[in-house]
């Protein structure tokens, strides 16, 4: 079970245009700049492109550096590629979830507080040429946080009045080690939310989650590997000793680190370094760099086993992708960042027949992690783009998520442009051509902007497509509350539900306003929701501290194994016949579709999906979210044949 009060973190989906298609009225999406065009006319004009006299700022200072705006403490050079950010001292001693918050958020986990809002900082990171990423992902495995590795340095005054330094990692103490970080923070992006009732969109990182030492989906910057969500076991601590006492005025500078930066990405040929002769063995090199481990840093061993497997000819890259396929997230950026040099240098001489055909193997291989047979994949196109169609034309049904995702998007690309002859001219037949891909491509997608693109194309040629069909999304509930939830004492709290289903009851739930009892049965509720969002704030009650349960009956022609995918702002917990199959006690996350996945099994007949829902008592308006969305598919994500859900409740 992961736990996490309070926080605001969003868990979006890996790395496809899928995070911008959240599920509900309040989901959050990436954040663009257009969304504030005031804020993105101040990264035109930190770089230049406008004058500065159309903001009412103060003298620019620190120099050569142009504030971004005159109530907050950002300046940005994008000459000289940085971002200086004012704040202050505000712990020293304690549990760190974050370095950097912004001003009156979360200062009890946070090193420093800074006058700055996070979206400001998004836009300054943006300026200086840093791309975001994508953020942290728990389910159904763990994936770390991408983006450009930024570099922080501190500067201060201390009691004498002599300037000092120090690198951000330099303040941050490993609590097993007693050693100072030596993990980089990378520009995540966080993301928006809009508010249901007013329409105001929120960034999501003012919240608090600005510079994470522990993983965040809303996080701004954070770390790339994994990290704890409780207080009993968070990695970092304050290095009391090296930090100036609470109140000393500090100021942030913000830059893309330079590749040999502690804890930094591993050296590429991209970035200008020569690699130096290799001393290591190609064997000896793998093993040291799959026992790269969080907190020893970029050590001689590592950097020298790094050098071989840079230099290593394409014969060998077999054996790396087998090493990286059991790889620790820090050890496989090591190793493809090692691969992605030693492509670098082959191209010089271009990959012979029989190295393209073990890396052809290497990609067919049932053997090896999705990630090893997705570099093989880019190493192999790298060599013989023209080989790319044909590849892909094999991996619509593929296992990996981003293989037939890039498959299904080869379909798509090819249903737009069906029915076109070369000069130009539209065939008779063109619209049957079509939407006979799109159909094709729509079977094959489990991503959900895929989805939406093959559902709305055969839409606009005639075809009514239903999502919640398509997904095997879950639309027809009983639903039962509010109980209990004040201090969040209701998630571990079994109600009568989690003992024994019965339609005919009536239960004590929680009290009223006036203290009076509270007498509560099951009611019935569809969703008509496009992705099948259950919205408890209706189907029960706007009631806060309160905990809802939902009950769903399936029916399946055989016995089988199935996934169960779900997402909720609230604390969870979800039962299949019975089985707890899932439980997060996290507080107002993410609402990205297949947000938390499990598996369960089905039996012939009839079964019960069972889930609780519990809210608690922030009062921002983001918090007031109360509700989910649950479908059931197999292990790639598509739809079950076979098994049906009960469409309307009696």
């Amino acid at each position: 079970m992961r736990r996490r009060d309070n926080q605001q973190s969003v868990d979006l989906a890996p790395k496809h245009k899928s995070e911008a298609f959240m599920v509900s009225a309040y989901r959050p999406v990436p954040f663009r700049p257009s969304v504030f065009p005031d804020v993105f006319f101040c990264v035109l004009i930190a770089a230049g492109l406008l004058p500065s006299a159309i903001v009412r700022a103060e003298p620019a200072e620190p120099p050569h550096a142009r504030r971004m705006t005159p109530d907050q403490e950002v300046w940005v050079d994008a000459s000289a590629g940085r971002v200086y950010v004012g704040g202050r001292v505000v712990l020293r001693e304690g549990v760190l979830e974050m370095f950097a918050c912004p001003a009156q958020t979360k200062e009890h986990e946070s090193i420093v507080a800074v006058d700055a809002k996070g979206f400001l900082l998004h836009t300054s990171l943006l300026a200086i040429g840093a791309e975001p990423g994508t953020p942290v992902r728990f389910e159904p495995h763990y994936k770390p946080p991408t983006g450009t590795p930024i570099a922080i340095q501190i500067e201060w005054t201390d009691a004498d009045g002599v300037a000092q330094t120090a690198r951000a990692q330099d303040w941050i103490r490993h609590i097993d080690t007693g050693e100072a970080m030596e993990l980089p923070f990378v520009f995540v992006g966080s993301s928006l939310w809009t508010d249901p009732q007013t329409g105001q969109q929120h960034y999501l990182a003012d919240a608090g989650d600005l510079v994470c030492v522990s993983n965040f989906g809303t996080a701004l910057l954070d770390v790339p590997a994994a990290s704890t969500q409780s207080n009993e076991e968070l990695l970092f601590e304050p290095f009391t000793e090296r930090i100036p006492p609470v109140g000393t005025p500090v100021r942030l500078i913000f830059s893309i680190a330079p590749v040999n930066e502690p804890g930094g990405e591993a050296p590429t040929t991209k970035t200008g370094i020569v690699a130096s002769p290799a001393t290591t063995s190609i064997d000896e090199a793998l093993a040291k760099l799959a026992g790269a481990a969080v907190g020893t840093g970029s050590t001689p061993a590592l950097r020298e086993a790094w050098q071989a497997v840079a230099q290593s000819e394409p014969a060998a890259w077999p054996n790396v992708l087998q090493t990286l396929s059991d790889a620790s997230p820090l050890a496989a950026n090591w190793l493809r960042s090692a691969l992605a040099a030693a492509s670098e240098t082959a191209k010089q001489t271009g990959l012979k027949d029989q190295e393209a055909e073990l890396l052809r193997q290497s990609i067919r291989s049932t053997e090896l992690s999705n990630l090893s047979r997705r570099t093989a994949y880019e190493l192999l196109i790298e060599h013989r783009p023209d080989e790319r169609e044909t590849l892909l034309e094999t991996l619509a049904d593929d296992r990996d998520e981003e293989l037939r995702y890039d498959a299904v998007q080869l379909l798509l690309e090819r249903a737009a442009e069906a029915g076109d002859e070369p000069n130009g001219t539209k065939s008779t037949n063109r619209e049957a051509a079509r939407a006979a891909l799109y159909r094709v491509a729509l079977s094959k997608a489990r991503v959900l902007d895929q989805v939406e693109a093959a559902a709305a194309a055969l839409e606009d040629l005639g075809e009514k497509q239903t999502l919640t069909d398509i997904m095997g999304f879950v639309t027809a509930w009983r639903l039962i509350g509010p109980f209990d939830n004040t201090a969040g004492a209701g998630f571990s709290h079994a109600e009568a539900p989690e003992k024994s289903l019965s339609a005919d009851v009536s239960l004590v739930g929680k009290p009223l306003a006036d203290g009076k009892s509270r007498t509560l049965t099951w009611s019935s509720y569809t969703s008509r929701d496009r992705l099948g969002e259950v919205d408890l704030n209706t189907g029960l009650a706007a009631e806060q501290s309160s905990v809802g349960y939902a009950w769903a009956t399936l029916t399946s022609d055989t016995d089988r194994d199935i996934e169960v995918r779900y997402t909720s702002r609230n604390a969870t917990k979800v039962w299949v016949n019975g089985d707890l199959i899932a439980e997060n006690e996290i507080y107002h996350d993410g609402s990205a579709v297949d947000q938390y996945r499990a598996q369960a099994k089905l039996n012939a007949g009839a079964n019960n999906v069972l889930i609780k829902v519990c809210q608690n008592n922030q009062p921002e308006p983001w918090a007031k979210a109360w509700g989910f969305q649950l479908r059931v598919c197999d292990a790639t994500g598509g739809r079950i044949e076979g098994v049906t859900a009960l469409q309307e409740n009696p």
